[in-house]
């Protein structure tokens, strides 16, 4: 029974792709059952809330750093945390720029000419793009763990003084201009690193020595900004040079040893502290854990780096479903929007809603939406048909609607057959760590449903 419903709901979606019933015919196709059969539509609004969760997971995806104070969500600041490492090329190859070639690497004659931490800039959160952004770079005192899972309110203790302090560098951060951000490292802590690779010592060996850095905000900065570490141009160059000839190695003058972030024995992400003050959302600090909350406002809140989720609770279409007979959904929109508009093209929304179940708690199972997604998230219709599980994600029509708009009308089926039930949704954005943010109206959160009732 189970499966012949799911091939009529598949069927139907064929017959209402569009919005308007009588753009398909429907009641000349079903003319001769038209006192048993009948398609309706029905808008169901959505009792939203906002909910406020004290910690997100950022150790992957881009590092975010910088500070920003927001008149509703807070005054931010964000640390970013990594560890390095690097492989030895054994073979050049072919129309490759080889790095660390073993016959080019540093030796006990070698000399650091200068050393330079570079970072590829990927986002910008803000809207003060005159003023200069400090970075400090420094030494961390704990080991960061590659098994380890790091949220965002997990501190990990700098170093202090001189002894930690390893760079230092301001920059603008103008988008499309000021891409990469370029920190000197300090010199002994630079020939420390060229002799443990003259040394010999391994990659596990420096990783574990070298426990990791920080890269630490100044207090007048203005700007949260966020690092793909994963770019070519996101690296640390030891530039050296190798005076005298050893072994198979040659005089050479220029020479570059460079470490990389993307092995899978380091680590990174960002610790993120918010204060809330002087802000809009200043009630927060006295909310129970994971307890949901509104405004006087009738506006919807989100923004996730600090914690900040849209709450919605189903009991409007569970409403619904109790009072109608026998029915098939043809078509399930569900709508969240319009957004008020940010007037900053760096003050962006998210750029994809993705819905999951919150218990009876208002927690979201973390582990479950990786192991068990059918029970804790809306998924894209065919997942309910075979071993594809992908969340349904509900673009942002940022030219038109300004809303976010998806169907997912196999989901609403199959909480009607009771395969699952779930009571309350939380709106996640496609990046959990992400400083976008948005602001709804209470009275946009809207199902949109074509259905056929079917009368005994």
């Amino acid at each position: 029974m189970k499966f012949l419903v799911r091939i009529i709901v598949f069927y139907s979606l064929f017959l209402f792709s569009c919005d308007e019933i009588s753009d398909v015919g429907i009641n000349e196709i079903l003319s001769d059952k038209q006192n048993k059969i009948s398609v309706k539509y029905i808008e169901i609004p959505l009792d939203a809330s906002n909910i406020h969760y004290d910690s997100i997971r950022t150790d992957d995806g881009e590092l975010y750093f910088g500070r920003y104070n927001d008149p509703i969500f807070g005054e931010t600041k964000a640390i970013a945390y990594t560890q390095f490492s690097s492989i030895i090329s054994e073979v050049p190859q072919p129309n490759v720029i080889t790095e660390n070639y073993y016959l080019d690497l540093p030796n006990d004659s070698s000399n650091l000419d200068s050393a330079i931490l570079y970072l590829k800039l990927f986002s910008y959160h803000g809207t003060d793009f005159v003023d200069e952004q400090e970075i400090t770079l420094t030494q961390i005192e704990d080991t960061l763990f590659t098994t380890g899972l790091y949220l965002s309110n997990r501190y990990t203790p700098i170093s202090e003084g001189n002894k930690g302090l390893l760079g230092f560098t301001r920059f603008l951060g103008r988008p499309n201009l000021d891409t990469t951000i370029s920190i000197p490292i300090k010199k002994s802590y630079a020939e420390f690193l060229l002799n443990r690779i003259a040394d010999g010592a391994s990659e596990n060996e420096l990783i574990n020595q070298l426990r990791g850095w920080a890269l630490v905000p100044g207090d007048n900065n203005s700007l949260i900004v966020g690092f793909n570490l994963l770019d070519d141009e996101s690296k640390i160059v030891l530039y050296y040079n190798n005076p005298y000839p050893l072994n198979d190695s040659p005089i050479k003058d220029s020479l570059q040893y460079v470490f990389r972030f993307n092995s899978p024995l380091i680590k990174h992400y960002s610790y993120i502290e918010t204060k809330r003050e002087n802000s809009k959302l200043s009630d927060i600090n006295s909310l129970g854990e994971n307890q949901i909350f509104n405004t006087n406002d009738d506006l919807i809140y989100w923004q996730s780096s600090t914690g900040i989720y849209p709450f919605i609770d189903l009991k409007n279409f569970y409403t619904f479903i109790d009072t109608v007979g026998s029915i098939v959904f043809n078509k399930v929109q569900l709508t969240m929007g319009p957004i008020e508009n940010n007037n900053s093209p760096y003050i962006k929304a998210p750029d994809r809603a993705i819905y999951y179940f919150a218990d009876s708690n208002n927690k979201i199972n973390s582990t479950g939406i990786y192991t068990n997604p059918t029970d804790n998230a809306i998924l894209k219709d065919n997942a309910y048909y075979g071993e594809n599980t992908e969340n349904a994600e509900y673009v942002y029509d940022s030219l038109f609607t300004k809303s976010y708009i998806g169907s997912s009308t196999i989901f609403f089926q199959e909480v009607i057959q009771g395969n699952i039930s779930p009571k309350k949704l939380v709106v996640f954005p496609d990046n959990v760590s992400s400083f976008n943010q948005a602001v709804i109206n209470k009275n946009s959160f809207i199902l949109r449903v074509f259905y056929t009732d079917y009368k005994e």
